[in-house]
């Protein structure tokens, strides 16, 4: 089979990356020629197919800022409907005639007009939706009492929120763009089949408008025979993912000046690194590590009490679940979005609402304290990854997806 796989960037970015890239190899290694579509950037992998990706197009706050007006109303256009996208895209299927397109986070940089590509050129399409821009001009959805919920903001309100990226500019291309896209219902209207990895996510996208019986649910999986668990650990706790507010690290820092006979380690980057940094300043009890991967995060994970989720939007499907727990780490995770489809509570590690303090530094020290509580969760965070996420069902279910559209 022949397959398209559509995503803005072709390098490992981010979690949608993440996981597109780990399909695009099992495909290959299943025999079947996978075609990636995306936008040019240094930072991709190499391919044969880089001659069909998109130009580059900023949209970073800091960079629209350096640029004229005219590169700015580019971007916006982009955003709307790219016809160098469709143009380039199907050059592509004219040369290579592909079976199937895989949708991913075409947002932005390619636009959903390659849809409108695809259904002329008759190649059914089916997306993995990896976050909540479907039915909100957000891509995050705020956890009750953590910040507001943008889903049916007008144009006026949402430009003023400066909601995306502190942006008036950027808040106002969002939700103009994402209303022009659900009036031409162009999602619904021209992918065949969506992917949804928790029921949450379809929950939100019926509640949204999107039909039920166009979504399945295939949760992500994990390879837990390529990870050696550890039960042990070396008294810290440990956060990976990317410094942001909607992580919610700051609620590690607070709870770490509560407890300062106990370590915590935090593994990422991002644009809050500076402020967290400050606000941990002179904690002898917090550690910043920077980007880490591989062998060396792996070790990480081994050497942890527990891995810390203390998000603050409501997680579709946070892959760093799968990880720890095949690698024998119970979670300490918020109790939103499809968190609790994955770790449960009291089983497989806590559940805690993001605002909750006390009851995160509750969980903290029982597992700290207790040994025998955490020989259980570890043994059983290891054994729930075993029996219910494996990656061999996710690529069995999607490829019946595959099948099912081209019928």
């Amino acid at each position: 089979m022949k397959i398209i796989q559509a995503n803005k960037f072709f390098y490992a970015r981010g979690g949608a990356e993440t996981y597109m890239l780990s399909l695009c190899r099992w495909l290959e290694s299943q025999s079947h020629e996978v075609m990636p579509f995306a936008m040019q950037l240094p930072e991709n992998i190499e391919t044969p197919y880089a001659k069909y990706f998109v130009s580059r197009v900023r949209t970073g706050t800091e960079e629209l800022s350096q640029v004229g007006m005219f590169a700015r109303l580019h971007t916006f256009g982009r955003m709307v409907y790219s016809l160098e996208a469709r143009r380039k895209l199907a050059t592509l299927i004219a040369e290579h005639h592909p079976d199937i397109c895989h949708v991913h986070n075409i947002y932005t940089q390619i636009s959903p007009s390659i849809l409108h590509t695809l259904a002329d050129q008759h190649i059914p399409a089916v997306m993995t939706v990896h976050d909540h821009h479907l039915i909100s001009p957000q891509y995050n959805i705020w956890a009750d009492g953590c910040g507001e919920d943008y889903r049916h903001v007008g144009i006026v309100r949402g430009t003023f929120s400066r909601f995306h990226k502190g942006s008036r500019l950027g808040s106002f291309a969002q939700v103009v763009t994402y209303k022009f896209h659900r009036a031409l219902h162009i999602y619904d209207r021209h992918i065949k089949l969506f992917i949804a990895p928790s029921h949450y996510l379809k929950r939100q996208m019926v509640a949204g408008g999107f039909p039920k019986e166009k979504i399945r649910v295939i949760p992500y999986g994990i390879d837990g025979r390529q990870l050696e668990p550890s039960y042990t650990h070396q008294n810290y706790f440990l956060y990976v993912g990317r410094l942001s507010e909607e992580k919610g690290v700051e609620t590690i820092i607070h709870i770490a000046k509560l407890l300062p006979d106990v370590k915590f380690k935090i593994v990422g980057r991002g644009p809050d690194s500076e402020y967290l940094h400050r606000l941990a300043h002179g904690m002898n009890n917090v550690e910043f590590l920077g980007f880490r991967m591989g062998d060396e995060l792996q070790q990480l994970y081994k050497g942890a009490c527990a891995v810390l989720l203390p998000s603050r939007v409501h997680e579709v499907f946070p892959l760093i679940t799968l990880e720890a727990m095949a690698l024998g780490k119970p979670l300490i995770a918020s109790n939103v979005g499809g968190i609790p489809e994955i770790v449960l509570d009291r089983q497989t590690g806590f559940l805690v609402h993001p605002t909750d303090i006390r009851g995160w530094t509750e969980a903290i020290l029982r597992l700290f304290h207790d040994r025998q509580l955490h020989l259980q969760l570890s043994r059983a965070a290891r054994s729930h990854v075993e029996q219910n996420f494996r990656l061999d069902d996710h690529y069995r279910q999607l490829m019946n997806v595959y099948q099912e559209v081209r019928k």
